[in-house]
């Protein structure tokens, strides 16, 4: 990859491809080549790597939780493909240590919660799906959450959630605390 100078002076993006040819002697003859821009392709992955980090730096830096998902086994399992760090803080568990598992095996009460159902709907009709507040139970974390879920065009699954839990303890509290007056 270089660079080279148009007709009109303007830098463009190119790549050069050679070849000899080469006379009934074996000898050297001539030189072929041909020179092709490929600015645009270069702008284009460059604008590519930027959206990118936009949306990793969006995802990363949002107080929701966010999980991306991909299907597998026609929508009976759902293998995480990455997870913010708000996710890490919510969930009590490093990204590392959930990535390319399955979300059955990390979060085993996911049915029972009522979430998994609409993972499976979401991934099947492609339509986002809000799921209330709810508590979630395993023997490694309880806590009360709030779940909307979307199909991307890609195919994979997000889920953008919020951890309710202080809200809920505060409404409990009022609650206790308006039945005693």
């Amino acid at each position: 990859k270089s660079q080279a100078e148009n007709a009109h002076g303007v830098l463009r993006d190119v790549i050069f491809n050679k070849a000899l040819f080469f006379n009934s002697q074996k000898s050297i003859s001539g030189l072929i080549g041909i020179l092709i821009d490929i600015t645009e392709h270069t702008q284009a992955v460059e604008d590519l790597r930027r959206s990118e980090l936009k949306y990793k730096t969006l995802i990363d830096n949002i107080n929701s939780g966010v999980a991306v998902y991909e299907a597998k086994n026609d929508g009976e399992d759902f293998i995480f493909l990455d997870f913010n760090k708000a996710g890490e803080k919510i969930e009590n568990i490093r990204k590392e240590d959930l990535i390319g598992k399955s979300v059955l095996d990390v979060f085993p009460g996911i049915k029972d919660f009522g979430l998994f159902d609409v993972f499976k709907n979401v991934w099947k009709t492609g339509k986002p799906e809000y799921f209330p507040i709810t508590l979630y139970k395993d023997e490694r974390i309880s806590g009360w959450r709030e779940n909307y879920v979307y199909k991307l065009p890609s195919g994979e699954i997000i889920a953008v959630y919020n951890d309710k839990t202080e809200q809920k303890k505060s409404e409990e509290a009022l609650k206790e605390s308006e039945e005693k007056f």
